[in-house]
């Protein structure tokens, strides 16, 4: 029952320490525009990044290889 605790603690312990604060911002706007991007859609429309100009654009490339 000690050992549990101590994992516990230990675990929570280097939780709290990965919860630092960071100076970097995943919202920053980068110092150039994004490269011109263009694609088909799933139903085969041609489409390019400047059409999405002004709105979020999440790109996932998990498992697109």
């Amino acid at each position: 029952m000690k050992s549990l605790w101590l994992t516990v603690a230990t675990v929570l312990a280097l939780a709290a320490a990965g919860c630092g604060g960071s100076t970097d911002s995943a919202t920053e706007m980068p110092d150039r525009p994004a490269p011109k991007i263009e694609g088909v859609t799933i139903e085969g429309d041609p489409l390019s990044l400047a059409e999405l100009r002004g709105r979020p654009v999440f790109v996932n490339v998990w498992s697109s290889w």
